[in-house]
């Protein structure tokens, strides 16, 4: 990783000054903003909201939608690179029929507490289901005990011993399937996908079908994650069949070894109930995927989870173990050091640099090369 490049100020110190630093500069460039309140508050009892920002035609005929923060403590990284677009970006580099429209904080709840999940603990990218409840997962409910105990964290903890038993009794591939795919009957566990809707799910479907959206015969959107994968690398990923155009379209845009489908085998990409990149996929007709950016082993992260999860759960609401869990999940999810930061600017820019091109130039081949004729 290159230790020199983009400026590191567009990392902020917590969830508002990311919405303060990310409304500034949409209002700078002359973006149409709009904001949508939760019913849940922040740490010293402040508002949280869904914020949007806009530029380009009214209705749109290709339309760019970048997300951020679908995973709360994941916005710090997430908004940084949002930011660090706005910071590059002038209205007049978008054609007359297009338009980009950036989501900030999906999850404002879980970036405001520094947690993954929702005001209801509800794991965000699995609830965009068409209906409820979601499929059972009788692999995670056999791991229910080991991932979610029900009291406060403690100093001697059997979590790696008892998970390198379970590898080796299940397998690396069923273990990762079981655990990440999502759960639908413990409320206060790790993956949970929630009994209904949630309302920020909800409202980002329906902004997305507002009808300025209904002419736009290309939309592609990007969902921002950090957390897995190679540390300080990035991969697109989607659920999709490789034989499909839409995949095609991916891998031609973004480079063969840059895009993952979880169907197949083997793939870095893993399949899960109510993702919500699929859920856009398929209700918008629209070209939709993760960009995930590595940061830490993935044991690791999901022993953090586990930790941050209980004492969220079973110790006090201003315990030094939770205070400390979520720092711990805030380093995971967006690590300081600075060349990972700087790569991830550098590599997110040029990868929504890639998606302008897809959305707005000509049909660009996997290098990023415009071919000779328009579509």
């Amino acid at each position: 990783m290159n230790a020199s490049g983009p400026s590191l100020a567009c990392f902020p110190a917590d969830y508002f000054e990311a919405r303060a630093r990310f409304l500034t500069l949409a209002r700078e460039r002359g973006a149409e903003l709009a904001h949508y309140p939760i019913d849940a508050r922040g740490p010293g009892g402040e508002e949280l909201t869904i914020d949007t920002a806009y530029l380009g035609a009214q209705t749109p005929q290709r339309l760019l939608v970048v997300l951020s923060g679908t995973h709360g403590v994941e916005g710090f990284a997430g908004s940084a690179l949002q930011q660090h677009w706005l910071q590059a970006t002038r209205p007049e580099d978008l054609p007359e029929d297009g338009g980009c429209l950036l989501i900030h904080a999906v999850n404002p709840y879980g970036f405001a507490w520094r947690r993954r999940v929702n005001e209801h603990n509800v794991d965000l990218n699995r609830n965009a289901l068409a209906t409820f409840p979601g499929p059972p997962n009788r692999g995670y409910d056999t791991l229910a005990a080991w991932l979610n105990p029900r009291t406060p964290p403690r100093a001697i903890d059997l979590f790696w011993v008892q998970g390198m038993l379970r590898l080796l009794r299940h397998g690396r591939g069923p273990l990762q399937q079981a655990i990440l795919s999502g759960q639908y009957r413990h409320p206060q566990g790790l993956f949970y996908g929630g009994r209904a809707l949630e309302p920020s799910v909800r409202t980002i479907l329906e902004l997305l079908r507002a009808p300025r959206w209904r002419d736009a015969r290309r939309v592609l959107v990007l969902d921002l994650h950090t957390g897995y994968g190679r540390y300080g690398s990035h991969t697109l990923m989607a659920d999709m069949d490789p034989a499909s155009e839409a995949y095609r379209d991916l891998v031609r845009w973004f480079g063969a070894e840059r895009v993952s489908t979880s169907r197949t085998p083997g793939a870095i990409a893993y399949p899960v109930s109510g993702g919500l990149s699929e859920c856009l996929d398929a209700q918008l007709r629209a070209h939709a995927a993760v960009l995930e950016f590595g940061t830490y082993g993935a044991a690791r992260v999901l022993a953090a989870l586990r930790r941050e999860n209980r004492a969220f759960h079973y110790d006090g609401a201003d315990s030094r173990a939770r205070r400390r869990a979520a720092a711990e999940l805030e380093e995971l999810f967006c690590p300081r050091d600075p060349r990972w930061r700087r790569c991830l600017l550098a590599q997110g820019s040029a990868v929504l640099a890639q998606a302008a091109r897809a959305c707005f130039s000509r049909a660009p081949d996997a290098t990023g090369h415009a071919r000779a004729q328009e579509e």
